[in-house]
């Protein structure tokens, strides 16, 4: 396990990158990457099992992330280059034309540590429960892992997803969703009210766990 003094300054300079990016391009979306730092930081830097050294699509015998709320992509191009998939200079490049990291994750540029394309709000989760599952018929015992923003549980997608995994049993997945009240349109509350959305999954058949990030 790593030590956690190590982790807080690998956030520090996520931070700092994201900061940079978003300013040096006037375009961005430094909240979200901002809030998500700690978490991603933690995420691979610590848990997730992988081979920075030897990128390919498959994923084979190596835990998956899956990016759903792909408008924070500066904090992922952060923590990607910060852990060895791509030069740390690329970041400088951030949102320019003809540049591999463009304001939405995307893979017809190749670039190493990004496995799908997102952006598109509401598909993240069913990309990941489709990994899980293959995993699974692969006798892989990797772990699939998704972020999600709390805006995106107003897609209808969001909640097949949720109801399939549920039901089918996906245990190999852990999704998180950043619940930090806000969208692009204003307060989540305001746009459309979630209600009790631990309570939703809960009902849907997950493993629900809630702590302030």
């Amino acid at each position: 396990m790593a030590e956690i003094g190590n982790l807080k300054k690998i956030a520090s300079q996520v931070r700092r990158d994201i900061v940079r990016m978003v300013h040096k391009r006037q375009s961005g979306h430094p909240g979200g990457s901002l809030g998500c730092a700690d978490f991603l930081t933690a995420l691979y830097f610590d848990q997730m099992q992988i081979d920075t050294s030897d990128f390919d699509m498959n994923g084979i015998d190596e835990d998956l992330f899956f990016l759903s709320n792909g408008h924070i992509s500066p904090v992922f191009y952060s923590v990607l280059a910060r852990k060895g998939y791509f030069p740390v200079e690329e970041l400088n490049t951030f949102r320019a034309i003809n540049s591999r990291l463009q304001g939405h994750p995307t893979t017809h540029d190749n670039l190493p540590g990004v496995r799908v394309a997102s952006g598109s709000l509401g598909q993240g989760l069913s990309v990941a429960i489709g990994a899980a599952l293959s995993k699974k018929l692969h006798n892989d015992n990797k772990l699939v892992y998704v972020l999600m923003g709390d805006g995106e549980q107003q897609e209808g997608q969001i909640w097949e997803a949720a109801l399939y995994a549920g039901s089918r049993k996906v245990d190999n997945l852990i999704a998180t969703i950043d619940y930090n009240g806000q969208q692009i349109d204003g307060a989540v509350d305001d746009v459309l009210p979630l209600g009790d959305l631990a309570a939703k999954y809960r009902a849907f058949g997950w493993e629900v766990l809630e702590f302030d990030g």
